[in-house]
């Protein structure tokens, strides 16, 4: 399933979308996993699907694939994808477009979860 998140995301870099979440709804709804972007709240299919990766600190637990979360878990107010090397798919907030970004200390997930 990682790898066709991937593909899926990566055709999408460069495109404009009003929030992370929308991008990420789109590629999870591309690849057959339903998810409720007008809501904020995580819809219950994605609370069903999205298993919180265990001792998440500083990235040691990630693949490539998981999503990575920035607010609560449950309600998060951003959301990536991570591709590996310290650096995610997601929306810039500076101007709604689709990139790949690099982690950092100023912008760091609280957590991140796998979709099994």
């Amino acid at each position: 399933m990682a790898g066709k998140w991937l593909d899926i995301a990566l055709t999408q870099l460069g495109k404009s979308y009003h929030s992370s979440g929308a991008f990420v709804a789109f590629v999870m709804n591309t690849s057959k996993i339903g998810t409720n972007a007008k809501n904020s709240q995580w819809s219950p299919t994605l609370n069903d699907l999205v298993q919180e990766v265990p001792g998440f600190k500083k990235m040691e637990n990630a693949r490539p694939g998981d999503l990575l979360f920035w607010g609560k878990l449950g309600y998060p107010y951003s959301v990536g994808i991570y591709i590996g090397g310290g650096h995610f798919i997601s929306v810039t907030e500076k101007d709604a477009v689709v990139k790949v970004q690099v982690l950092n200390d100023n912008w760091y997930p609280e957590f991140a979860g796998s979709v099994f």
